[in-house]
């Protein structure tokens, strides 16, 4: 029987407790962080270290998106169409259930690169 995993964990990265989770998380965190951390040997060689940066980078995306949305309205209300203000809305309101599902995808490797595991609930 394979590794139980929570909802929301991510589709491509293998469960915790398999060589494939260990062989692939750090890549997988990388994706979810600056792009220039590619470059950054150090934080490339400590999976905690980019679980740390990937965590915080994408709580800061969520505050940024959110912000993002609350002051549209107020700025760009002037500044374009009520149609394209509503479709600014609304690409900022389908990004956001993006960025919102990867912070609970980030949340839940890192709680297994600390040793938690799930069971399913019945």
């Amino acid at each position: 029987m394979g590794s139980y995993v929570p909802p929301g964990w991510p589709e491509d990265l293998p469960p915790p407790d398999t060589e494939a989770f260990s062989a692939k998380v750090s890549g997988w965190l990388l994706d979810r962080c600056p792009p220039q951390f590619r470059a950054t040997f150090t934080v490339r060689r400590h999976p905690s270290a980019l679980a740390h940066v990937a965590l915080y980078h994408s709580k800061a995306t969520v505050a940024g998106q959110r912000e993002a949305y609350r002051a549209a309205r107020r700025l760009l209300a002037e500044q374009l169409s009520a149609d394209a203000l509503s479709g600014v809305l609304a690409d900022l309101e389908a990004t956001g259930h993006e960025v919102v599902s990867t912070l609970r995808e980030v949340e839940l490797v890192v709680e297994a690169m600390h040793g938690e595991r799930w069971q399913p609930k019945l």
